[in-house]
């Protein structure tokens, strides 16, 4: 890139950015004192052959021009680039241009030293003056003006005594020194050039550094506000959902058989649905925002696996699909040493998804071997494939490659992020093979270090039990709620299981309530303490009741602020069986 500069400095030309730089490093690549040094040198060198008047009169002159130089350097090398005004800009140039004259003019006149048969006298004068014009030259930074103000001036003095000094051969000599001070100005000038260039470089450097952080930070800002959006939204559009699980928990506990009991079936599968899909939004929020904590264990590997399989059977039996595992026999006395809900909802997420996309009479296997020292988890299935193009597309949220139509019953396209998120919290690595028409082949790789034998493992993932809950009869739940739809389906299916419940939507009102068995408490209260604050207080007021609250929120910080106060949080929509069990244990 090329760039032309105008000879002097112009406001409307140079952005004021620029004038200030050249300016500060002009002022500290000037040398004044190196006037007074060189001028004392060749006085002293000259002094037995000049007149010491002259000698003196042009020593002043140094001693005068590297005044002028250090009041100019002193003036402006501590001026702020930012804060110097246009004014100060122009007053700085035309200092520097009175600077440049007088040196140009002192050394100009160096050619009255020289006297006329003195040859090497005169020969050590030019050599100063040729050093001096090429050291000026390297250092000139201030644009052309200054250059041609003090080589104009040097030149036309110091040429100005050739006929007198040598008469015969004065003109040659001038064109040889008027071309010397010419390279000098070219080179001087292509370097300035290269200055300036690089002074705007470093400039659109800066501005573009700024706009990115400008651009940074906007970024956090939107994502902070998504967030608080899909904080206040989660909360809003679970608690219809929460309450329509209850009531129809408590709706199917009057109509267990039936017509009837089959619609509220119904109705409770779609309610799951919906709550699957608030839940899954709410794991891929807190995996990407590192809110999620790993939590270590051993666990026997074909147990695990098994189980897995087996909670999928009936759905992919409904479908016609044959679900197997095949598992190797050298990893049946073997356990891993893993995040157990972490690596679970991860191939959880990859059987769904191969159910979903697999057409009736396929087969889906289900396999653990060891190869090449990694532990290969993987789920093949006899689906529609995927092609090529788009295999790095399916781990991004809300895509959905052969549901085009958005089919809720398909899901809404989160389940592959939350399995690609979870799998880099792992440290392991998930590759997929798939071939349009033939089907998809996930695994997952784990490090075989993670494998220990299988008399090590922990007990982990026990059959469910349902716990008996006779011992909610007669105890009192207090229930803090603001939502009316959520407390009076809360009210009604608690009251269903024979609990006492005292129901208060404002915080505040609480302390006119009797001690309770049990505090059901919301999160979002209508006042300035939340409920994680308020439940604090009131355990400590009733040491001998149990706490749980219950939250739409989507925030991390919640979760992990009720983490940190020790309390249980059960996310909205809750699971009315694991409601039921989480207030029946609490009791016990």
């Amino acid at each position: 890139m090329r760039i032309h500069l105008p000879p002097l400095f112009n406001h409307q030309l140079y952005p004021q950015a620029l004038q200030a730089e050249l300016l500060a490093l002009g002022v500290s690549q000037s040398r004044p004192h190196l006037s007074i040094l060189v001028a004392t040198l060749v006085v002293f060198i000259s002094w037995s052959t000049l007149s010491i008047s002259l000698a003196l009169t042009w020593l002043a002159g140094a001693i005068i021009t590297a005044i002028i130089g250090f009041s100019f350097k002193w003036r402006y090398q501590h001026s702020d680039q930012i804060a110097i005004t246009p004014l100060q800009l122009r007053q700085g140039e035309w200092f520097g241009l009175f600077y440049s004259g007088s040196v140009g003019l002192l050394w100009g006149c160096s050619s009255q030293l020289m006297l006329p048969g003195q040859f090497d006298h005169n020969l050590i004068i030019t050599m100063m003056y040729l050093g001096v014009c090429a050291g000026a030259g390297s250092i000139a930074i201030f644009g052309l003006g200054h250059l041609l103000m003090g080589s104009i001036i040097s030149a036309g003095f110091f040429i100005g005594r050739f006929p007198e000094l040598f008469p015969q051969h004065w003109l040659s000599l001038a064109v040889m020194f008027s071309l010397y001070h010419f390279v000098i100005l070219r080179t001087a000038w292509e370097r300035s050039k290269i200055i300036v260039a690089n002074i705007v470089l470093r400039k659109e450097k800066e501005l573009l550094l700024e706009q990115q952080r400008l651009e940074v930070a906007r970024v956090l800002q939107a994502n902070q506000d998504k967030s608080a959006f899909l904080a206040a939204a989660s909360h809003d559009l679970r608690q219809p959902v929460h309450a329509l699980m209850l009531l129809g928990h408590a709706l199917r506990l009057r109509l267990p058989t039936g017509e009837a009991g089959m619609l509220v079936e119904r109705i409770l599968e779609a309610g799951q649905a919906l709550s699957d899909q608030f839940n899954n939004l709410m794991d891929l929020s807190r995996l990407e925002g590192g809110a999620y904590r790993l939590n270590y264990s051993h666990i026997a590997l074909e147990d695990f696996m098994q189980r897995l399989c087996a909670a999928h059977r009936q759905v992919a039996a409904a479908k016609n699909i044959t679900l197997k595992l095949r598992f190797r026999r050298d990893l049946q006395q073997q356990a891993v040493y893993s995040d157990v809900g972490l690596l679970g909802r991860i191939l959880d997420n990859l059987i769904a998804n191969a159910i979903k996309f697999s057409t009736a009479n396929s087969r889906i296997v289900v396999t653990a071997r060891q190869v090449s020292g990694l532990l290969c988890l993987g789920v093949h299935d006899q689906g529609f494939g995927i092609p090529e193009e788009q295999q790095q597309n399916i781990f991004k949220p809300y895509v959905q490659l052969d549901n085009p139509s958005r089919d809720r019953a398909k899901g809404i396209g989160l389940g592959l992020s939350i399995v690609y998120e979870a799998t880099n919290l792992l440290g392991a690595q998930l590759t997929v093979t798939s071939k349009v028409g033939h089907g998809s082949h996930f695994v997952l790789h784990l490090s075989a270090d993670m494998l220990v034998a299988k008399q090590n493992a922990d007990s982990v993932m026990p059959p469910r039990v349902f716990p008996n809950v006779t011992n909610l009869q007669g105890r009192r739940l207090l229930l803090v709620e603001d939502d009316p739809m959520a407390a009076s389906a809360l009210i009604t299916w608690a009251q269903n299981w024979g609990l006492i419940v005292e129901h208060y939507a404002v915080p505040t009102a609480v302390i006119n309530a009797q001690q309770p068995d049990l505090i059901l408490c919301d999160i979002r209260l209508p006042d300035e303490r939340d409920g994680i604050d308020w439940l604090t207080d009131w355990l400590m007021e009733w040491p001998d009741a149990r706490g749980l609250l219950l939250s739409g929120e989507l925030l991390t910080e919640t979760h992990q602020r009720a983490e940190q106060e020790g309390l249980l949080l059960l996310s909205k929509p809750v699971d009315p069986d694991m409601l039921l069990q989480t207030l029946s244990g609490m009791l016990r």
